[in-house]
């Protein structure tokens, strides 16, 4: 490989260095919002073309979370008789828990979740570490 000459190192890159990956055009405006909010927690270079089929069904995922959520809340806070809905409810959420489960696997993948910041030792470590006052320090 060549070496670089240093007037082509001092030559800056006409390349923005905070391009973050931008959502899609079809997602709705909570989908947006989301992926705003999530391609703004991580540096820049963090997601890219590669991986935004997965960040796409993250988000996706937990917007459909959400709307199952809201109508198993508005079932269960109209519950009067205990059988009438009980079914509907039930399918409710097992649904709820396969889209908690989709979630979780996309935020593995994607490196999101605290298991891809910590070894299981530090992980360890860290739980260990009291949070907060400490029962005998509290007459202090």
């Amino acid at each position: 490989m060549a070496k670089k000459s240093s007037a082509s190192l001092t030559v800056v890159p006409n390349k923005p260095m905070d391009a973050r990956l931008l959502a899609p055009k079809r997602l709705t405006s909570r989908q947006k919002e989301l992926w705003s909010e999530i391609v703004s927690s991580k540096p820049a270079a963090w997601f890219d073309a590669a991986n935004s089929a997965l960040l796409l069904g993250y988000v996706k995922s937990i917007v459909s979370h959400e709307i199952l959520t809201s109508q198993s809340d508005a079932i269960e806070a109209t519950l009067m008789e205990p059988d009438a809905d009980l079914k509907r409810l039930n399918r409710l959420h097992i649904m709820i828990e396969r889209q908690s489960r989709l979630i979780q696997t996309f935020a593995t993948k994607l490196r999101l979740t605290q298991q891809s910041r910590y070894t299981p030792a530090t992980a360890a470590v860290m739980a260990g570490k009291a949070s907060g006052v400490r029962p005998w320090d509290e007459g202090k």
